[in-house]
């Protein structure tokens, strides 16, 4: 069934056709438009087996990437924290801890749902969504991955199992760029992250480079910026010391220590390397944040 809506509330009627019990799939069968494909993190070539975090284009794409926050109102506010860079009368800068006030919140983690290019009907390219069960697959994931595909693409099919292959597809996920091997001092590297970083104000860009800066300062092996929906973070390897950095620039988030090797690492969705607790340490972007980067090579 085809669906052309700007986003459904509730699955209804569109899964009309599909058995209890029955594998499916979101997709979109319709492939013209590679303008948006490719910007939302797919290469030119669609080819069979790429797989990527959708980049973010509106809300249901954000929250696919970065989850969300239920927010209570009904709860006295709580004090939390953001960096900011002051200038003293010298004209020298330095980054501060400034506490403000806001409703507790309760962290939604984000769906982090992967689409695939895959061979479907007539051995037509399409892009599907992962596997869905009909009846035992939640509501809400279904419903989320159809507004994810009308947000993305303006229309949608829901597939029958039989309309894709039976075998399993190889996957290449395109959503880490790995940088030429070579030394990457802060005054080269700097460059190659601007994309990461974006249209970020002066203010937060100062506190950004320095972080970046002051991991770049102990020599990674190799450095990896990520693509589409990883947009913002970046991979610092240190394969001698048996850990990885991810360094986000999104505000109010963290450093995570990775002790995985890259291959691994490089193949996990987004959730699981926020939200499953593979990480080895998680330093939160607050005063003392360098002294804890410091240390690490220290005790490696």
């Amino acid at each position: 069934m085809k669906i052309n809506k700007k986003r459904i509330l509730n699955i209804g009627s569109y899964l009309a056709g599909i058995n209890s019990n029955d594998d499916f799939y979101i997709a979109l069968t319709d492939l013209t438009n590679i303008n948006r494909i490719t910007q939302i993190g797919f290469s030119n070539q669609l080819n069979i087996g790429e797989q990527i975090l959708p980049s973010i284009v509106g809300s249901k794409s954000r929250f696919n990437a970065n989850g969300g926050n239920t927010i209570h109102k009904n709860l006295p506010k709580e004090t939390v924290y953001r960096q900011a860079e002051i200038q003293d009368w010298r004209g020298n800068y330095h980054t501060v801890d400034i506490p403000y006030q806001r409703y507790q919140r309760t962290p939604i983690p984000a769906p982090s749902m992967e689409l695939t290019v895959v061979s479907g009907a007539n051995n037509q390219k399409i892009i599907r969504s992962p596997r869905f069960i009909k009846d035992v697959t939640a509501d809400s994931t279904i419903v989320h991955a159809i507004n994810l595909f009308l947000e993305l693409f303006s229309e949608c099919d829901t597939l029958q199992a039989n309309l894709l292959p039976a075998f399993n597809v190889p996957i290449t996920r395109l959503n880490w760029e790995l940088l030429p091997p070579g030394n990457y001092p802060w005054n080269v590297l700097r460059n190659n992250v601007q994309r990461a970083i974006g249209n970020v104000g002066v203010n937060r860009r100062r506190i950004i480079e320095s972080r970046l800066e002051t991991i770049s300062n102990h020599n990674p092996d190799f450095v990896a910026v990520g693509n589409a929906g990883f947009r913002g973070y970046i991979v610092f390897g240190f394969p001698n010391k048996t850990f990885y950095i991810l360094e986000s620039i999104h505000q109010g988030n963290a450093t995570y220590i990775f002790g995985q090797n890259w291959q691994q690492l490089s193949q996990l969705t987004k959730e699981q390397i926020l939200n499953q607790n593979l990480h080895q340490q998680r330093i939160i972007h607050r005063d003392g944040w360098v002294i804890h980067i410091n240390n690490l090579f220290l005790n490696n």
